[in-house]
């Protein structure tokens, strides 16, 4: 017999094949294991080292012993023709293919799942850079310097840039930089160091390599403290990187380069303090971001970025401080013409006047040419996602917040937001995963506590898990009226109408529009059956957002009740001008609700065919949706069926919704909805009230146990 028919007898080629097949498996689960758990490369390098040695180990082994029936033993005690070697062969074959099945599921879900971002030879990470000074207050002006050495390599657009946000983790980190390329998902490392000492700075920096660990590139720069000095410092650092890197340079990108923004340094150093305070976002940091802009502008009137900061601010205490949409926007849009003035070529100038704009054409083409501009802004592709789900496009929205997380991979906002996006596609788990990575990158960022508890209301149906979520987002952040708000409508929904009071007096309490707080409140004046009150609300939401879908409802109620159904339509028309030819009027995720209750109100003035076309469309546009999430249709398909008169499909709908988990706003719908006033008079539909009902008195038992009512 040769030797390579005894190595077959005795199954060591079905052996070696065994164990490398399972060995890959082994790599792949330690791999994600490892990265959740955040461990160095270096113990992946171990595992792969373990397993090599023990392949020939394995090999000897499976050699010198075989599997039996009877238990574990020598091949030299066994029969050469025993049964019992080749039983134990098939079952290794066995073994085989299905080890085999699962590395081609494994395989098959990595070209499912969404691809990691391609490394490409052009990408940087710019750590912090360490304070060298002998004052511990001079971290700011580090800061800043290194804030504005990214700013100038971001607008190289053969360039990929890794933000702020993610580069800051690892301040005085003692991964090495391979560890940190890794998982930034750059091939070259810019670090240094500044020095501040009277009127001279010291700045040091060198590129490396990841792969190599090579420094392919170091200066030392000794300089006056001047902010010319400062600017061509930067400007010198970027070309050499450029250079060292082989990214060509435009001569737009040339210019801007070269450009110096100030030459005010205390202008420059409030800019900078600024900037890191707008970061943290929270109430009481973009308060303090808010004076710094202005200071800055005050130093140095044609200081164009700190308009643009000054107007960013302004556009994010929008939803952070709940300060007045149109106050904000008059309040920005100056501030970003005077920049454009300056320098109309800052990209980040067109994304913020995107953010604030009202027409849709409009707005997206400042998100274009701002990102243009300034592709390597992780924001702006965040906020033209943000722009492009409540649109309807969700696809679309994907592939700006990948490019926003590639861009700013430790970001605990773009990841949230990313979330948000999965969400409104019913990809509720990589939504969930997208928000616990958020969590991981910064356990104390309040918007994420609140985009878990979203994704508990919304589509778990669990009010209870909900309530603690972004109970822990207003510990967090107590200055932000949302939280709060959000909370009281919760409550509502939950039956627990004194508590939801509670949490409305706590949001009053905070300074604001009233916006977040006129929402809740209509909520809870509708559960209450308060027509009367809620129609307050709903003129005071009108006043801040004209196109508030459940504040129009509720006016357009009050004018079929008062005979004035005209009134009502125009109202309709004139917050969404497309309803005026609703043979043509879109139907999108931005005004799909709106076109429901229009549709109720077109067969309730009698325009009857109008009104049922605009309802089959509506219908029609349900399909392309989840019914959970927070953009999802929740139960209007029942609302749908009952308007157009379809009791049987609407009831059916309505079950299938409650068997989902829809429980949104449900105390306001099934008691008072005007549209399911015939459905009220079913005799199947008391028990599916029974069982909400019954739903959220558990729940309310659960919360109470647990010590979670309002204080």
């Amino acid at each position: 017999m040769s030797f390579f028919e005894e190595l077959k007898r005795r199954n060591v080629v079905r052996a070696a094949v065994l164990y490398c097949v399972g060995s890959w498996l082994v790599l792949q689960v330690a791999a994600l294991l490892f990265e959740a758990l955040e461990l160095p490369a270096s113990s992946l390098r171990l595992v792969l080292i373990v397993l090599v040695l023990g392949f020939p180990v394995f090999l000897v082994f499976s050699w010198a012993y075989e599997i039996t029936p009877g238990g574990l033993k020598r091949d030299s005690a066994l029969d050469r023709d025993e049964a019992a070697t080749r039983t134990t062969g098939r079952k290794i074959d066995v073994l085989i293919i299905l080890l085999l099945v699962v590395v081609i599921a494994v395989m098959s879900a990595g070209y499912l799942l969404p691809d990691r971002p391609t490394i490409t030879d052009r990408s940087i990470a710019v750590l912090p850079f360490a304070n060298r000074s002998a004052r511990e207050e001079d971290v700011f002006f580090v800061d800043g310097i290194h804030d504005d050495i990214l700013t100038q390599l971001a607008r190289i657009g053969s360039l990929t840039v890794i933000s702020r946000t993610s580069v800051e983790r690892f301040r005085g980190t003692r991964q090495s930089t391979k560890e940190i390329g890794a998982l930034l998902g750059v091939k070259h490392i810019l670090e240094g160091g500044v020095q501040r000492a009277g009127d001279s700075v010291r700045i040091n920096v060198q590129l490396i390599d990841v792969a190599t660990d090579a420094h392919l590139w170091a200066q030392t720069y000794d300089r006056e403290l001047t902010t010319a000095n400062i600017f061509a410092i930067q400007n010198e650092i970027s070309f050499a990187i450029a250079k060292s890197l082989k990214a060509a340079l435009s001569p737009e990108e040339r210019q801007q380069l070269e450009a110096a923004p100030t030459d005010n340094l205390p202008a420059l150093e409030a800019y900078f303090l600024g900037r890191q305070a707008m970061t943290k976002r929270t109430t009481a940091s973009l308060a303090e971001a808010e004076r710094h802009f202005e200071r800055a502008i005050e130093l140095d009137p044609g200081y164009a970025l700190a308009y643009v900061g000054l107007a960013e601010t302004y556009a994010v205490q929008i939803m952070y401080s709940d300060l007045p949409t149109g106050q904000q926007r008059k309040r920005a849009m100056p501030l970003i013409d005077k920049a454009l003035v300056i320098d109309d070529r800052l990209g980040e100038a067109y994304v913020v006047m995107a953010v604030l704009g009202t027409d849709p054409a409009e707005r997206e083409a400042l998100y274009r040419k701002g990102l243009e501009l300034a592709h390597g802004y992780a924001t702006g592709h965040q906020w033209y996602g943000e722009f492009l789900i409540y649109h309807g496009r969700a696809e679309e929205a994907l592939e700006q917040l990948r490019e926003a997380a590639r861009l700013d991979p430790l970001s605990s906002i773009i990841r949230a937001k990313l979330g948000d996006t999965l969400q409104s596609l019913g990809r509720f788990h990589e939504a969930r995963e997208s928000y616990e990575a958020s969590l991981r990158i910064d356990p104390h960022f309040a918007f994420t506590h609140y985009s878990l508890g979203d994704l508990a209301w919304f589509v778990d149906g669990r009010l209870d898990e909900a309530v603690r979520h972004i109970q822990q987002a207003a510990e967090l952040d107590p200055g932000n009226p949302l939280y709060p708000s959000y909370l009281a409508a919760l409550w509502s929904d939950l039956g627990g109408d004194a508590d939801a009071e509670r949490w409305v007096e706590t949001a009053r309490a905070i300074p604001g529009s009233g916006y977040f707080i006129n929402s809740a409140t209509i909520y809870m004046k509708w559960n209450r059956g308060d027509r009367a009150g809620a129609l307050v609300d709903a003129e005071a939401i009108l006043a801040e957002v004209p196109s508030d879908a459940f504040a129009l409802w509720t006016i357009a109620l009050d004018d079929l009740d008062s005979g004035k159904g005209n009134a009502a339509i125009a109202r309709y028309h004139e917050a969404y001008p497309a309803f005026r030819d609703e043979a043509d009027a879109p139907i999108d995720a931005s005004n799909y609700y709106a076109a429901i209750d229009l549709g109720y109100v077109l067969l309730a003035t009698g325009e009857t065919a109008r009104g049922r076309r605009l309802l089959e469309r509506c219908l029609a546009h349900l399909t392309t949706r989840p019914r959970l999430s927070s953009r999802g249709y929740w139960m209007n398909d029942v609302r749908i069926h009952a308007m157009l008169g379809n009791d049987e499909k609407a009831l059916a709908a309505l079950g299938e919704a409650v068997d989902a988990g829809w429980r949104v706003y449900w105390r306001i719908y099934l008691p008072h909805d005007p549209a399911l006033a015939r459905l009220r008079e079913r005799p199947e539909f008391a028990p599916i009230v029974a069982t909400l009902e019954a739903d959220m008195a558990a729940q309310r038992e659960r919360l109470r146990s647990a010590g979670s009512a309002a204080d």
